[in-house]
């Protein structure tokens, strides 16, 4: 087989390869859109949860410490009635250092609760906007999960389809510039390349002139030196004058 019969059959192959590749693409974008997606969701779910979970824990704290400041509380009126029963100084000043003990008691316990209270704010607000923008994307993701379905069966069915025609295609190459054309492939997205004026077409550098007058003759495919691309010649399609002589 020529290399100009050759010529059309591989530059077919390479268009179906860059629909193909442009078809995959496709297909892992909106694949990769749907799995964000849903990675989201999942991860609000979880942090839902823990929110939820770390609530009720400091809540639970926050009732032991009021629980405690109300017995303190009864105490402190206990100690007011002891210190108000004192028959001698000793026992005054007892009695005064534990009521002011039990006060700054207390107080460490109203400013725990005070603490714990704008956690538990901050919580529930975090919470909250969680469940805003879960419901948000669940929606979303519902709405478009047919959509993107379908979307995702119909890019499915080109992807097929191109490969049934590479399938076809390949068997048009001959097997030995196949093999350098795949070679080739798995650097650049386009493994050919032509030119008509000695630049490569593929990296836009010009080839060696030795090589370029040997191409023209269009017995054999050439590598370009600089990309690696397999380089063929076609002729320059001729200059319109215009009409001129007419």
């Amino acid at each position: 087989m020529s290399i100009r019969q050759q010529i059309p059959l591989l530059e077919a192959l390479a268009e179906i390869d860059e629909r193909l590749r442009q078809v995959e693409d496709d297909l892992a974008l909106r694949r990769g859109g749907l799995e964000a997606l849903r990675s989201e969701v999942e991860g609000l779910v979880k942090k839902m949860a823990s929110g939820r979970e770390s609530i009720g824990a400091m809540e639970k704290t926050r009732n032991e410490l009021q629980l405690e400041a109300r017995q303190m509380t009864q105490q402190i009126d206990k100690s007011r009635e002891k210190l108000g029963r004192s028959r001698n100084e000793r026992e005054s000043v007892a009695a005064t250092r534990e009521l002011e003990e039990l006060r700054k008691l207390v107080r460490d316990r109203d400013d725990e609760v005070q603490k714990i209270e704008v956690l538990i704010d901050r919580a529930r607000t975090s919470v909250n906007e969680a469940e805003s923008r879960h419901d948000q994307l669940k929606k979303e993701l519902e709405g478009d999960a047919e959509g993107a379905a379908q979307s995702l069966a119909e890019r499915e069915a080109q992807r097929a389809e191109l490969a049934g025609k590479r399938e076809v295609a390949v068997k048009t190459i001959v097997p030995l510039l196949y093999r350098k054309y795949e070679s080739i492939r798995t650097r650049r997205p386009r493994a050919i390349a032509s030119t008509h004026n000695g630049t490569c077409n593929g990296c836009f550098i010009a080839v060696p002139p030795m090589m370029f007058q040997k191409m023209q003759n269009q017995d054999e495919f050439e590598q370009c030196p600089n990309c690696k691309r397999i380089l063929y010649y076609v002729p320059a399609a001729p200059k319109d004058d215009g009409g001129a002589g007419a």
